[in-house]
């Protein structure tokens, strides 16, 4: 098994029991109901929240660290967690203390269950030519309408952080209770990997919003407030927890064979010296190493899930290839990091190692 990184008997315990729920979760689409129980039974839910909301406060890593161990035992709970945190982290850093002290509470006890709608803001949908969410504003605050894609835990959720577009440009951050009748919640996405994280796509019919239920704006790209966003760490620390788990499974396979051996070794080294980076970065994200950039980071580790989860693959042989292995499932799980919220340059870079491009063998 691999080395944990948040270090406690009790928190192994907790990965152990995450792990154990895994296949089955993956298998039969299943909510990770019993995974994000778990979590909350922990306290994790409070973490990184101010005490006078019911928070406690943590150190810089220590979700970098839960991310890196739990995206091991189960991308499914690591995937939907990052999406709720996205939510808390949005409403958490914004100056509205309302907002805060209405729903602040309420997810640090984890009694109810947040999630974002916000890829068309900045990424997914920015082509087209008419916003996807369109905002008008009233007497009393904003109505949207539109069509929000990529909505992970869409029939599970509470609250919703979404937001949309005024006809001058400018862009709006926002709540919404949910259930709500003038949000249509879509279907489920059947999807290579990870249909069990309920994600599907909703639409906006005249939904109302009051001024005070507004995380951010009216301003030009509102995305740009409030931390995270396409590229940030926490993709790339979830990519490498799945890295590492191809990893220690070609570490496995290579004590029964000596020839993996030198393989195997080598994509240790790169995984942990990935590790170390993003957790140096993670404490000093104003470092002046050039090499040491979301946009690296996110490339290196990428590159290392995928090849690390062939390798896998290819070291399993044919009972790897079989519906329920691990190696098939984490061959299936590495392809989502090429579409799930991956900055151009990234997926340029992949493109180039994918052809074997002259430049990209320069570049690395």
């Amino acid at each position: 098994m691999h080395d944990y990184y948040l270090s406690t008997e009790i928190e192994h315990q907790i990965f152990t029991q995450i792990s154990a729920l895994t296949a089955q979760t993956d298998q039969k689409n299943l909510w990770p109901a019993e995974q994000l129980e778990i979590l909350k039974q922990a306290g994790v839910f409070a973490w990184d929240l101010p005490k006078e909301f019911g928070g406690t406060p943590c150190h810089s890593t220590q979700y970098t660290k839960l991310y890196l161990d739990l995206s091991v035992a189960c991308l499914s709970t690591a995937f939907v967690l990052s999406q709720r945190n996205a939510a808390v982290q949005r409403i958490g850093a914004c100056d509205n203390r309302e907002l805060k002290q209405k729903y602040l509470p309420s997810l640090a006890a984890g009694t109810i269950w947040a999630t974002v709608g916000i890829s068309h803001l900045s990424t997914s949908r920015q082509h087209l030519s008419k916003p996807s969410v369109t905002a008008e504003e009233t007497d009393t605050g904003y109505l949207l309408d539109g069509f929000v894609p990529w909505v992970t835990g869409v029939n599970h959720t509470d609250l919703l952080v979404t937001g949309g577009t005024l006809t001058d440009g400018r862009q709006l951050l926002t709540t919404a209770a949910c259930p709500n009748k003038n949000i249509e919640f879509g279907e489920v996405a059947d999807m290579l990997s990870l249909t069990s994280s309920s994600t599907g796509n909703l639409k906006l019919q005249g939904l109302e919003i009051l001024a005070e239920d507004v995380i951010a704006g009216p301003v030009e790209q509102v995305m740009k407030s409030g931390g995270g966003g396409t590229g940030s760490l926490t993709t790339s620390v979830i990519t490498t927890g799945v890295a590492r788990r191809a990893v220690s499974g070609l570490a496995e396979e290579a004590e029964k064979r000596s020839e993996l051996k030198s393989e195997a070794n080598q994509m240790q080294a790169e995984c942990q010296q990935l590790v170390d980076d993003l957790l140096k970065l993670e404490e000093n994200p104003g470092c002046d190493d050039t090499k040491l950039t979301p946009q690296s980071l996110r490339t290196r580790a990428n590159s290392l899930v995928l090849r690390a989860a062939q390798a896998y693959l290819t070291a399993t042989k044919g009972s790897g290839f079989l519906k329920g292995h691990t190696a098939e499932r984490t061959i299936r799980e590495a392809m989502f990091f090429l579409v799930w919220s991956c900055p151009a340059a990234v997926a340029q870079s992949a493109m180039k190692e994918f052809a074997c491009s002259p430049t990209f063998l320069v570049e690395n």
